[in-house]
């Protein structure tokens, strides 16, 4: 039996209370199978924050890897009996594992085959014998090269498709958009920002409860969790100031000529915090890389009537 092709999803609900498994005493990983592998920390013991990494494709020369992708029955220790299977045969690279509208689940795992004499077609007799398992299949690389030729793009929890495009590369896009246009180019940037914000952080306010406080540190970690950068977020003011500090702002990302500022991100912000908030915002940048500051810092206030 073989997987219909779908979008990648990141949900909860597989097996969540299994952290740590130990395959065998010469090889032992950490797996966390309710979304991906974390990497620990140095030193402290802690886990350190960090951008997630995607999978859309994983290149390691010289090396057997594999692509492996199971749907399973959405139940206690179903995950657990996959993993446990796959860990005689592969070291897991990168995994993802999300639950589907059908009531099953998706498990997907990149890996490094330890054996010579496994490869896709011997992972899958594997797991296809395991409880819980519906349906198994594995793609083995080509020189080095394996793609997800599962996953048709990308979907968020909440059913939105995205796609990835580096960062440098809009960052330089904008900066063009700037260069040809001028300021106009740099109110366009701000008002699509400010659009852009608009629409999904109205979306979102519902979801934050009723405390402008509260709603604005979630807010902070919608956007770093979306790729915008870290954020330092403080309200001032009884709540009329919002001064927001970003170290890695994308808007400054690579080497960007043309720009003084970023227009986009401060418009985003604008739009976003009024969204959050319930109240138009205006907002200044007064700190930005692009100026030779180390940090982006936007001061937002409230519109006076």
């Amino acid at each position: 039996m073989h997987l219909r092709r779908s979008r990648g999803g990141n949900k909860q609900g597989l097996d969540s209370q299994v952290l740590i498994i130990r395959f065998r005493e010469s090889q032992f990983r950490l797996l966390l199978p309710c979304d991906r592998r974390i990497w620990m920390a140095e030193g402290d013991g802690g886990i350190q924050r960090r951008r997630k990494v995607e999978y859309p494709l994983y290149y390691s020369p010289g090396r057997s890897l594999v692509h492996v992708v199971v749907k399973l029955d959405d139940s206690p220790g179903a995950l657990a009996r996959v993993l446990e299977a796959l860990g005689a045969k592969v070291n897991l690279i990168g995994t993802n594992s999300y639950r589907m509208k059908s009531g099953q689940a998706i498990f997907s795992g990149f890996a490094e085959v330890i054996s010579a004499s496994d490869n896709a077609r011997t992972i899958r007799d594997q797991v296809v014998g395991v409880e819980g398992v519906a349906a198994c299949d594995a793609w083995d690389s080509r020189q080095g090269l394996l793609v997800d030729r599962f996953h048709t793009g990308i979907q968020s929890g909440n059913g939105e498709s995205y796609i990835l495009l580096p960062a440098v590369a809009l960052a330089q896009t904008f900066a063009k958009v700037v260069q040809i246009l001028g300021s106009g180019g740099e109110t366009i940037l701000y008002m699509e920002g400010v659009s852009l914000a608009a629409t999904r952080f109205e979306a979102y306010r519902r979801m934050l409860g009723t405390d402008p406080v509260g709603r604005v540190e979630e807010a902070s970690h919608i956007y770093e969790a979306l790729g915008y950068g870290s954020s330092t977020i403080t309200l001032e003011h009884s709540g009329k100031v919002v001064r927001l500090v970003q170290k890695d702002c994308f808007e400054c990302s690579g080497e960007i000529k043309g720009m003084t500022g970023c227009a986009f991100m401060r418009g985003l912000a604008a739009g976003s915090f009024a969204a959050v908030l319930g109240k138009e915002m205006k907002a200044n940048e007064v700190r930005c890389r692009l100026r030779g500051d180390e940090e982006c810092e936007f001061v937002l206030s409230v519109k006076e009537d």
